[in-house]
C-alpha cells in the first residue's frame, strides 16, 4: 500500500499546477513530480447514431492540427456534464436535450491527476458556435467505421477520442 506523506506546489500554471509529492512505499520512500489538473470533459454528438461530430483543432502540447471529439477542461467546481455541454455548444455550436454518461478516463495517472468524463449526447439543436479566445476548429463529421480506421492508421492518436471512440461503438452497439 502506498501512502502520500507530503505534498508542495512548486508551480502554480495556467492549465496544470506541479507538486513535489512523498510517497511511502513497501521498498522505502518515494519521490515524485505530480501534475494537478482540474479535469475535463469529452463528448460524443450525434442527430442519427451514424454520423457523430468532430473538431480539428491545433494542439499545443503535440505542436499539431488533431482530430477529436469535442472536449475541454473544467472550470473550477463546474459539473463534468456541464463541461460538455458548454465545450459542445462552444466548439460545434449545438446543445444537446439527452446526455448519457459513459463513464471516465484517467489519461496519465503516472504523473497526472488529470480525469476526463466521456459522453454521449443526442437531440441537439443548434444555438451557434461560441469559441474559446485563440480557438480555432474545424467541424464535421464521421461515422464510427470512419473513426476507428482514422486511429488504426494513427490519423487520431488522441487519447480522449480514442476511449470515448471504444466506449461508444459498446453504447451503440446496445441501443
Amino acid at each position: 500500500m502506498n501512502f502520500k506523506i507530503k505534498e508542495t506546489k512548486q508551480y502554480d500554471g495556467i492549465i496544470v499546477d506541479v507538486y513535489n509529492t512523498s510517497f511511502e512505499t513497501k521498498s522505502g520512500p518515494f519521490k515524485a513530480e505530480v501534475l494537478k489538473h482540474p479535469g475535463g470533459s469529452t463528448i460524443a454528438a450525434t442527430h442519427d447514431n451514424v454520423h457523430f461530430y468532430m473538431v480539428d483543432q491545433y494542439r499545443f502540447g503535440a505542436n499539431k492540427m488533431m482530430t477529436e471529439f469535442p472536449a475541454g477542461k473544467r472550470d473550477h467546481q463546474e459539473d463534468f456534464i456541464d463541461v460538455a455541454q458548454r465545450e459542445l455548444q462552444e466548439e460545434i455550436g449545438y446543445q444537446a436535450n439527452t446526455i448519457v454518461p459513459l463513464g471516465y478516463i484517467e489519461t496519465s495517472p503516472a504523473f497526472l491527476d488529470e480525469t476526463l468524463y466521456l459522453y454521449y449526447a443526442t437531440d441537439l439543436e443548434f444555438v451557434g458556435q461560441n469559441l474559446d479566445e485563440g480557438e480555432e476548429v474545424r467541424v464535421h463529421q464521421m461515422t464510427l467505421d470512419e473513426i476507428d480506421a482514422a486511429i488504426v492508421n494513427n490519423e487520431i492518436t488522441d487519447a480522449k477520442t480514442i476511449a470515448l471512440a471504444m466506449r461508444l461503438r459498446h453504447y451503440v452497439s446496445n441501443l
